[in-house]
């Protein structure tokens, strides 16, 4: 499994990592928790993934917008 495949299961609303994780398996894969944590991180830090945390310590992420995503959402 890529990064991209992590990339693939998100969207432009927020979401909570066991949604992503869930359209993960539902597509045939089967990811570690932690390497989808770590994708997680690593599509936020290139800007290319937004993270939301609540007062309660809950994490939310979405696809950011601009240029840099819709050309590694094309080549995925």
């Amino acid at each position: 499994m890529k990064f991209s495949d992590v990339l693939l299961c998100l969207s432009f609303y927020e979401q909570r990592q066991a949604e992503i994780y869930n359209r993960l398996t539902e597509r045939g894969h089967i990811p570690r928790l932690s390497y989808v944590r770590q994708t997680l991180k690593r599509l936020t830090t290139d800007g290319l993934v937004v993270t939301r945390k609540t007062e309660g310590g809950e994490f939310f992420y979405r696809l950011a917008e601009g240029e840099a995503v819709e050309a590694v959402l094309n080549d995925a």
